[in-house]
Parts: C-alpha cells; structure tokens; sequence
C-alpha cells in the first residue's frame, strides 16, 4: 500500500513540474486555445454538412453522429493529457533518454509515461465536452447513475484503449529506432474510426477493429448502447462492463510490448 502511495506522490510532483514548465509560455498556451477547438469543431460542422447533403449514414442523424464524435473524444482528450509520452517514444530512444529512467528504482513504464503530464491537453478535452453535452442534450440523455456509471467506465476504457495504441505502436522504435510515422498514421486512423459508425466499414474491417484492435469499443459499440440502436455486437452485462475490460487488456498487452522493447533499448552511449 505505501508503494501505491509513493507512486501517487511521484506522479503529483512530475505533474507540478510539468505544469509550471508549460505555463512559462502563455502565448503557446493561448495559440493552442484557439488551434484546437477549431479542428474538432470544424470536424463536427462537416458532419453536419455529411448529413445535409447525404441524408442520414446507416440510419444515423446528426445528433447522432454528433454524440458518437464527442463520445470520442472525451478519452481522446484524456490521451492526449495521460499518454502524450507515447507519441515521442523514438525520439526518448535516440536521444538516450531512457538511461535515467533505467536507473532509478521505479517502474520504467510509469516513469516515461507519468513523466510529462501535458496541462496544454485540457484544451483538447474542451471541445470533446462541448460537442457531447450538446449531444447529450439533443438526444434526450438521461443523466441517472446508471448511464453515469456507465458513461465514466467508458471513458476510461476509452483512454486506456487509446493508450495502449500509442504505447504499442511507440514501442516499434525500440526495435528500428523509427515510430512517428506509425503514430502519426494511427492518430488519424483513431479520429476517422471513432468518428462515424463502424458499421459503414467492411465486415472484415469490423472484425480488426472490435477484436485485433478494439477500436469500435471506444465510442461505436458506447453509442449505440446508449442511443438505443440495435446493437450490433451482442454482449452480457453490458458494452460498457466490456469497454472497461478491453481497455484493461489492451492495456497489459501494450506493457508487455514495453517491456519486451525495452529489453532491446541501445543506450545512445557517448
């Protein structure tokens, strides 16, 4: 139980630190304000000219489509804050930086990921809220314990699933040294496969994105649970149980991808 405690109170200072590095910079800050939100509200007005001009996408309105997006980012938001780490992976092996980490008596995984807790990322998490509770709204959500509940353990699931991607696909550089592109790539796969209904995709596409990769478990299968579509992945206990669960298991597979990298970490030596 101390060893619990000690790990909190290591992450609480990393994330002081961290905050107070990013806040000598205001402008940055305030350029990010209005970068951000920008993105994702524009992609919300393009699906809602998507829906004008097509008419609704396999049976979805715009409402819809509109609480699936922001569903999604509400754990996208959440990464980008908890994960960000992940995505410089090839440039921590490059640069050596794992040489510390590897010295110091904690976890390396917790470490390099808890290292630099990204303050900035709550701007990313800004528009995700609004684009669901306006959703929320449209669709008639009912904010009972139940859906709360289940709307806070897919969220987390969500974040989990998204950082096991990035922590997975990172990881690559511990092998060729190289793995932006890949995150580069899987960032805007993450964006297009939560963005509109998985069932627009292939069959065969489904099956990678719910059981290789549980994409379709970050707001798909969520949404279509609470909008009270027919469901197309039949489950017990409900989506919401299972998000939770794949992300967990995501989640140990992605560290022992880490760890198995790790192994063949080169020091950058002098």
């Amino acid at each position: 139980m101390s060893g619990v405690k000690h790990y909190f109170t290591v992450f609480g200072y990393y994330a002081k630190l961290a905050i107070q590095r990013q806040l000598e910079y205001p402008l940055f800050l305030v350029s990010w304000l209005l970068m951000i939100p920008t993105q994702y509200f524009a992609g919300i007005w393009m699906l809602r000219i998507i829906v004008d001009r097509f008419q609704p996408l396999e049976g979805w309105t715009f409402d819809d489509l509109a609480f699936l997006y922001g569903l999604g980012l509400l754990s996208h938001g959440l990464v980008v804050i908890f994960f960000i780490p992940t995505w410089g992976t090839e440039h921590a092996v490059i640069r050596g930086e794992f040489d510390r980490l590897l010295l110091r008596p904690m976890n390396v995984f917790f470490q390099f990921v808890t290292g630099y807790f990204n303050f900035i990322g709550l701007i990313d998490l800004i528009p995700g809220v609004v684009i669901f509770l306006y959703a929320a709204h449209a669709i008639g959500f009912s904010w009972d314990a139940g859906n709360i509940i289940s709307l806070a353990l897919v969220v987390i699931g969500g974040l989990f699933i998204r950082g096991s991607l990035y922590t997975i696909v990172g990881a690559v550089a511990f092998w060729t040294k190289r793995s932006r592109n890949l995150i580069n790539m899987s960032i805007v796969t993450l964006e297009r496969t939560t963005m509109y209904p998985l069932t627009l995709y292939p069959y065969a596409v489904q099956a990678v994105l719910t059981f290789l990769f549980p994409i379709g478990f970050i707001s798909f299968y969520p949404a279509e649970s609470f909008l009270g579509k027919t469901e197309s992945l039949a489950l017990p206990f409900g989506v919401a149980i299972w998000t939770l669960i794949a992300g967990i298991v995501s989640m140990t597979v992605a560290y022992m991808v880490f760890r198995l990298g790790l192994r063949k970490y080169e020091s950058a030596g002098s």
